[in-house]
Formats: C-alpha cells, sequence, structure tokens
C-alpha cells in the first residue's frame, strides 16, 4: 500500500526532479501539491509545479501558496535556478497570481488523511501558517520529511545556513517547535546526491532529438553551469530528491535523534541551525547510501536516455569534492 504524501515545494530545478520523482515511485501516493516562494517567486513556483505535473502524468491538485515568508521579504534564487526557475527552460506559460490556498489545503488534507505524510522542500512558511491557524493538525499528522539546515557541514546561503531555513527562519523556528514527527534531511546528507556533469552532456546530446530528454538536459545543465562556476563542481546537487527517496525509503539513511534551534538573527548566522537543550525535538539523517539513491534516481526518471551506471560516479565524485572545499577552507 503507497503512502500517501502531501509535497510542498518551490519549483526549482532539483524540486521539478523530486516532484517528478514523487510521480514515479510506487511507494508514494501524492495527494496534493502546494507551492511556497523560495527558489523563484510563487507564480513561476505554482506554473512550474503544474508544468513538472503534467509532465510527470500527477494529477493531484496543485495549490497556490505563501508569496513571501512570516516576516520578512521573498529573495528567490533566480542565480542557482534561473529567471524562470527551471535553468535554461523556458516554459511558455507565465506565473500568475492566485490565491493563497495552501494552508488551508494542508489542514484539510491532514484531517481528511489518516497520519498523512508531508515532505516539504523549500522554505517552511506554509507548514508553519498551517499549524498556527489549526495547531490540532500537529497530533494528526504522520511522519514530516524536511530538507533544509546544515547540521556539521558548511552552509549554502552564509557560512553556515542553508538556503530554506535562511529563507525563513522563523517558520523553521515555529515547525521545529511544534512536536511534529519531523524528519529533516539536511545539507549533511542531500549534498553527496550528485548528478555527474558526464551523465548531464550524455542527457544533452539525446535532447538534440527527443523533448523529454531535452526539458532535464536543459533544467540541469543550468544547474551544473552554476556549481561549476561558484562551487568548482563538474555535475549538480540534487537536494530535494533525497528528502522523496527517503520518505518512500527512510532505511536509505541512518537517522539520529537531536533537539535543534534555529538563529532568528539578521547576520551571518541566519537561519543557522545549532543543538540546545531546550531545542526542538528532530529526527535527523546524518549518512545516507547516496550510491543507491543515485541509482534509484536514474532507474526511475532517466533510463530510457541513459546507460545503467550514469549516475554511479555522482557520490564518489560529491565525496572528493566535499574532501577538496573542507581542505580549501582550512588553508583560508
Amino acid at each position: 500500500m503507497p503512502t500517501s504524501i502531501l509535497i510542498d515545494t518551490d519549483p526549482g530545478i532539483d524540486d521539478a526532479l523530486a516532484l517528478t520523482l514523487a510521480a514515479k515511485l510506487p511507494a508514494l501516493r501524492v495527494v496534493a501539491v502546494t507551492t511556497v516562494h523560495g527558489n523563484t517567486d510563487v507564480n513561476r513556483a505554482t506554473r512550474n509545479a503544474r508544468l513538472v505535473s503534467s509532465r510527470a502524468r500527477l494529477s493531484a491538485p496543485i495549490i497556490a501558496g505563501a508569496a513571501a515568508p512570516l516576516v520578512r521579504d521573498p529573495q528567490p534564487a533566480r542565480e542557482t535556478h534561473g529567471a524562470e526557475g527551471l535553468g535554461y527552460v523556458v516554459p511558455s506559460l507565465a506565473g500568475e497570481h492566485e490565491s493563497d490556498g495552501a494552508a488551508d489545503a494542508i489542514i484539510a488534507q491532514v484531517r481528511d488523511g489518516h497520519r498523512l505524510t508531508l515532505c516539504c522542500l523549500g522554505p517552511l512558511t506554509n507548514l508553519a501558517s498551517a499549524i498556527a491557524f489549526a495547531p490540532d493538525i500537529a497530533d494528526l499528522l504522520g511522519p514530516v520529511f524536511v530538507m533544509g539546515g546544515a547540521i556539521a557541514v558548511p552552509g549554502t546561503q552564509t557560512a553556515t545556513s542553508e538556503f530554506n531555513w535562511w529563507s525563513d527562519p522563523e517558520a523553521a523556528d515555529f515547525v521545529l517547535h511544534a512536536r511534529l514527527d519531523l524528519r529533516l534531511v539536511p545539507l549533511d546528507v542531500t549534498r553527496r546526491i550528485a548528478v555527474p556533469g558526464s551523465a548531464i552532456r550524455a542527457l544533452e546530446k539525446v535532447g538534440s532529438s527527443d523533448k523529454d530528454a531535452r526539458f532535464w538536459a536543459d533544467a540541469l545543465r543550468f544547474y551544473a553551469d552554476f556549481h561549476r562556476a561558484h562551487e568548482h563542481f563538474d555535475g549538480c546537487i540534487v537536494n530535494d530528491a533525497l528528502a522523496i527517496a527517503l520518505a518512500a525509503d527512510p532505511s536509505l539513511a541512518e537517522w539520529e535523534e537531536m533537539r535543534l534551534d534555529v538563529s532568528l538573527s539578521d547576520g551571518e548566522r541566519r537561519g543557522t541551525v545549532s543543538k540546545s537543550v531546550i531545542g526542538g525535538r528532530v529526527t535527523v539523517a546524518m549518512r545516507v547510501r547516496a550510491g543507491e539513491v543515485l541509482s534509484l534516481i536514474e532507474r526511475t526518471l532517466f533510463s530510457q536516455w541513459l546507460p545503467e551506471g550514469a549516475f554511479a560516479s555522482g557520490a564518489d565524485d560529491a565525496d572528493r569534492w566535499l574532501a577538496s572545499a573542507a581542505v580549501r577552507d582550512t588553508n583560508t
């Protein structure tokens, strides 16, 4: 029996891949998708979620959500995901304004479903709002998988903070202390889920005669260009796909119980996660079988275009890159 899951997302290149993976995995049944500000503005995120869902033949309702963090201004990651949020893919339709219905949709789905699983791939604004409006859903929810935060590795937005939690630290703080079955999937494990540059280049060749392959090549190539220019890595890290893979099979990771807080400062430590005796209780993925996750992504989404093993070097590539980055940090 598949797990019923609601996905809260801000597509976003890796979000698009994660949403497609969720649509294709037989272990999951997507009951709804809510969108949020983050990698792009919420209008584009909603448009992108519909485009990706249509391509993946996912029929779940898609509901627009929060256009801004709880108390801050939105700051989209256009340098990472492109002007439209999907890299070099330029959708034919513009993003249009829709009313924020995400919190209501989450509340309704949780009350209608038995121990519904949530998977949050962007800032936590929608989930925080839903719990604030209807505190009873905290006791009704099943596991909540959250891609966000950095525990013992450097951040992506600042030296210590990850983008999603930097974007809306107040929402992250609220969710942390909401007494949920919170399963955190931080940068500590997601940075190992690397699509090799060689696979993206092979996909680009196939894309010259296959429009579906071209869609993914155009999206991932932009992401890879960003990683090459800013992080000296040949390939791209698809963080959000890991949260979906773990929602389908939590045994792919090793989990640790922790108490965590998040910084609400306006400075360099904004969104930074720290251990605290008074922090919220969280179950954190600290080690992952990255090769198996990459094989799952390759097999489920790309086997029609790429030979078996095209993603096989990704985990080792990421390990070498992360080790090299740690050496550079030590020497600076």
